[in-house]
């Protein structure tokens, strides 16, 4: 029988901040963006508890918790530690799947030895905290979906364990999947309830969400054969992504494409930076209904040029953008070091081009130097 534990740490961002910041502690804390037509990155418990939630509008947010100290946040820093957690999690099994920067599955059943499950936990958990001063939350199963509800249900600073009969009594929405639209659709059948699930057949969950239903009669039942598979632990990121709220919802291509040209520099220096480059551009957006969406194109070859990221990306929009939206990003991913990439024709020149520019960015700001397609977001930011 497997043993899978699910390490999630307690409000990690917020976390984060206060090892820097002691004067958090205690008090609410939102981390998002400053302006108020950003998002809730994450939030700490006190802020949670005057109603605030990750991925609500900022300005909800100052609503319920006016007094709440706000962060922008240090992604670095929040990448340092998950390099640190991880290579902890690795002296204790070899398998381990880093399924966020706060979250990784571990499969310990070929490690665990003459131990109890509990024993190990309360190792790791307690190794986390002395070596990083940072609480997190495990929860333990014979199967990846129970571990990671085992620690939604020990938070915070818990361990707990889960199997199959322990999950009746759990709303719908916690299983894997059902989003928004299906639960409303399963409380329409007066279905609220993990019991409720079990009593449709797979036949009757297969006509009413196709495929779908096949994993649904098998997750509500605490089924789940998917096996803990190593992840990508290298320090290079997946991807490299930059995005921008605008302070007033705009749908014309003149008035986002200028940002998405400025996003796709960022993202093009941050990628050369890190003698990175990427053959997949993904163009991010919000909708004033606050839904996210995405469009992406695979380039023939590795890029770090902020001129091919941008075109990807402004073709992208013309098809994707109809309707207002708030936020626009760029992201690049599929990346390389410079050794596994091929050169695009004729790069070498622009290469040269590029490394003096960055120079000069570094020294004096992302605005010194820019392309005149960004020239309109340029002089509005600096009004």
């Amino acid at each position: 029988m497997r043993v899978i534990f699910h390490v999630d740490m307690d409000t990690y961002f917020v976390s984060v901040e206060r090892l820097s910041f002691p004067w958090l502690r205690d008090r609410p804390v939102i981390v998002g963006g400053r302006t108020l037509r950003s998002v809730v990155a994450s939030c700490s418990y006190e802020a949670r508890e005057l109603g605030v939630r990750s991925g609500m509008p900022m300005v909800n947010a100052m609503r319920l918790a006016p007094d709440a100290a706000v962060i922008s946040g240090s992604h670095g820093s929040y990448t340092s530690y998950t390099r640190r957690i991880l290579e902890i999690l690795l002296t204790y099994s070899p398998v381990v799947d880093p399924a966020s920067i706060d979250e990784a599955f571990m499969d310990v059943t070929g490690v665990i030895g003459g131990r109890q499950p509990l024993e190990l936990a309360s190792r790791i958990q307690r190794d986390i905290l002395d070596t990083t001063g940072l609480w997190g939350s495990i929860g333990m199963a014979g199967n990846r979906f129970l571990a990671k509800m085992a620690s939604g249900r020990a938070k915070p600073r818990g361990i707990a364990y889960l199997g199959p009969e322990d999950i009746v009594d759990f709303p719908v929405g916690r299983i894997w999947g059902v989003g928004p639209a299906t639960q409303r659709r399963f409380l329409s059948l007066g279905i609220e309830r993990i019991s409720d699930l079990r009593r449709f057949s797979r036949h009757q969950l297969r006509a009413l969400l196709g495929k779908h239903g096949d994993s649904l009669y098998l997750l509500c039942r605490g089924i789940d054969d998917s096996p803990v598979i190593s992840g990508d632990l290298s320090p290079d990121p997946l991807s490299i992504s930059n995005e921008h709220t605008f302070s007033t919802d705009v749908v014309e291509p003149e008035e986002y494409l200028p940002v998405l040209a400025m996003m796709s520099q960022k993202v093009a220096r941050r990628a050369r930076d890190r003698g990175l480059a990427g053959s997949t551009v993904m163009l991010k957006y919000r909708l004033s209904s606050m839904q996210r969406r995405s469009r992406a194109r695979s380039l023939p070859y590795h890029t770090d040029s902020a001129r091919t990221i941008y075109t990807a990306a402004r073709d992208l929009a013309r098809t994707a953008v109809s309707s207002r939206i708030r936020l626009i990003g760029v992201c690049l991913s599929a990346l390389t070091d410079q050794s596994g990439r091929q050169l695009e024709i004729f790069g070498g020149r622009s290469g040269k081009i590029d490394s003096a520019i960055d120079l000069i960015r570094h020294r004096y700001g992302e605005r010194s130097v820019t392309s005149g397609r960004t020239l309109t977001h340029v002089r509005s930011a600096a009004v």
